[in-house]
C-alpha cells in the first residue's frame, strides 16, 4: 500500500503536557496506528519556562515532531499571544515556501493566519490541505470585543479566509452549529461537500469510570466525602465562569459541597479574586496535571462543568465534554442550547444545560444531583454509552484518515 503521509500545522503540540494540544497528539497518535507516516510542524511552548529547553527535534510515539521559531511570550497576554501567533506563522510559511514536497497538510485553525499561508501554498506548489476549524475568526475576536464588526480588518480577514477555505480541498468543523457557521460565511462560491463535520472524542482507553475508585486526587486534595463540581481546562475569554463563580457564592454554606477547578486561563486570576472577595471556602484552585492523570483527575469529580458565554456557540466546541463522558462524569453545561455540546448533553440524556447567567438554573441542577446520586449514576452511564458508540477517537480518526486517503489518490 503506498504510504499515506501527512503533515499537521499546528502552533500547540507538546505532548507531555495535556493542556497542550492533547486533542490534537490523540489523533495524531491513531493516524499512525493506522499506517499512516505523520509530521508535526509546531512552535516552542509558552506555557512552561522559557528557560526550559524543548528539543527542536522529537520522535513521540511514531510522530516526527519538528519546532520551528516562534516567540515565546506568556498566552496569557493578547499582545506577547498575537506575537507569538505572527512569528510562528511567518517561519512556517518560509519553511514550507522552498519545501516541494506533495504530502497533503492538516492545518489547524490557531493561529487563525495558518489556513492562509496554506492557500497561499496551494496556488504556489499545488499542496492539499484539510482545514481543521477549532475556533472561528474573526468573529470570535468581534464577539470578545476585539476587533468591531464593521472594520477594515474585519472585513480583509474574512476575505482572506474565504480565499484558504475555497482553496482547501476539505474543511473539518467540530459540530452542526459550527458547520452552520461556516456555511453562511461561505454560502458563495463553496462547495458544502467540501466541508465535513467530525466530533471531538473522548479517549475511552485511558479515561473510563472505574477509575473513580480510590481515586488519587481524592486523597491528594482533601475531597474525600465532598459533593465535587469540577471545571478543567482553559478558564478563557468565551468560557463563562462568572455564572458558575456566582453559584459558588450561592451555594456557600453547603460545606459538603466542593467546587474543583483544574487549569489555567485569562480568568483565573478574576476568580481567585472573586474568591478573596465573597470569602468562599468552597473553591479550590490547582495547575494542569501530567497526561497521564488526567483520567484519574477527571474521575475525582461528582459532576463535571462546562460553559461558553452567549453569543459564542458555532464559534467554538468545548471539547472537555468528552472526557468527562469518557469517565462517566454527568454534566452540567452552561451555554446555549443551540451549541454543539449542549445538543450532545440532550440528544445523550447525560446531564442537563442551563443558560448562561441563569445562577437559580445553575443551583438547582447540582442540588437535584446532590439529592440524586442514582441519577448521577444514570447520566454518567449514558454519557459512556455515548462515547463507546459514536464519540470516540477510533471513529473520529477513522474519518480524518479517510480524507487523507482520498487526498494520496488525487491525480496530481
Amino acid at each position: 500500500m503506498k504510504e499515506k503521509k501527512l503533515l499537521v500545522l499546528s502552533q500547540l503540540f507538546y505532548p507531555e503536557l495535556v493542556s497542550t494540544g492533547q486533542v490534537l497528539t490523540e489523533l495524531c497518535e491513531m493516524l499512525v496506528s493506522f499506517g499512516a507516516h505523520v509530521e508535526v510542524l509546531t512552535g516552542p511552548p509558552t506555557i512552561v519556562s522559557r528557560t526550559t529547553k524543548v528539543p527542536k527535534y522529537l520522535e513521540y510515539k511514531g510522530i516526527k515532531i519538528v519546532r520551528v521559531f516562534s516567540t515565546r511570550f506568556p498566552k496569557l497576554s493578547f499582545l506577547g499571544k498575537l506575537l507569538n501567533q505572527i512569528t510562528f506563522t511567518f517561519s512556517v510559511f518560509i519553511r514550507l515556501l522552498f519545501n516541494f514536497s506533495k504530502h497533503p497538510i492538516l492545518v489547524v485553525s490557531n493561529p487563525p493566519f495558518l489556513p492562509i499561508i496554506c492557500g497561499l501554498l496551494k496556488v504556489v506548489h499545488k499542496r492539499s490541505y484539510i482545514v481543521l476549524i477549532h475556533d472561528v475568526y474573526p468573529d470570535i475576536a468581534i464577539k470578545l470585543g476585539f476587533l468591531k464588526s464593521d472594520g477594515v480588518i474585519p472585513a480583509l480577514w474574512n476575505i482572506l479566509n474565504r480565499f484558504a477555505f475555497r482553496k482547501a480541498n476539505y474543511i473539518v468543523v467540530l459540530g452542526r452549529c459550527m458547520k452552520e457557521v461556516i456555511e453562511r460565511k461561505l454560502e458563495r462560491g463553496l462547495d458544502s461537500k467540501k466541508i465535513k463535520t467530525i466530533h471531538v472524542w473522548g479517549d475511552d482507553t485511558q479515561i473510563f469510570g472505574g477509575l473513580k475508585k480510590n481515586n488519587i486526587f481524592r486523597e491528594k486534595w482533601s475531597l474525600k466525602g465532598k459533593f465535587v463540581l469540577s471545571y478543567s481546562g482553559n478558564m478563557g475569554r468565551f468560557h463563562d465562569m462568572e455564572t458558575i463563580m456566582e453559584t459558588a457564592k450561592v451555594l456557600k454554606d453547603k460545606t459538603d459541597i466542593v467546587f474543583l477547578f483544574v487549569g489555567e486561563g485569562q480568568k483565573k486570576n478574576w476568580m481567585e479574586e472573586f474568591v478573596k472577595k465573597w470569602n468562599l471556602t468552597n473553591c479550590k484552585f490547582f495547575p494542569y496535571v501530567d497526561k497521564k492523570d488526567l483520567g484519574y483527575m477527571l474521575t475525582c469529580a461528582d459532576v463535571g462543568l462546562v460553559s461558553l458565554v452567549s453569543g459564542v456557540e458555532g464559534l467554538s466546541v468545548p471539547s472537555k465534554l468528552y472526557g468527562l463522558l469518557s469517565g462517566e462524569i454527568p454534566v452540567i453545561a452552561v451555554m446555549s442550547e443551540n451549541s454543539e455540546a449542549a445538543k450532545v448533553i440532550k440528544e445523550n440524556n447525560c446531564g442537563f444545560v442551563v443558560k448562561p447567567g441563569n445562577v437559580e438554573g445553575m443551583v438547582n441542577s447540582i442540588l437535584h444531583l446532590y439529592d440524586n446520586r442514582e441519577i448521577c449514576k444514570i447520566f454518567g452511564k449514558n454519557g459512556r454509552n455515548a462515547i463507546d458508540g459514536k464519540y470516540n477517537l477510533r471513529k473520529a480518526a477513522e474519518q480524518y484518515f479517510s480524507l487523507i486517503k482520498a487526498l494520496h489518490t488525487r491525480p496530481s
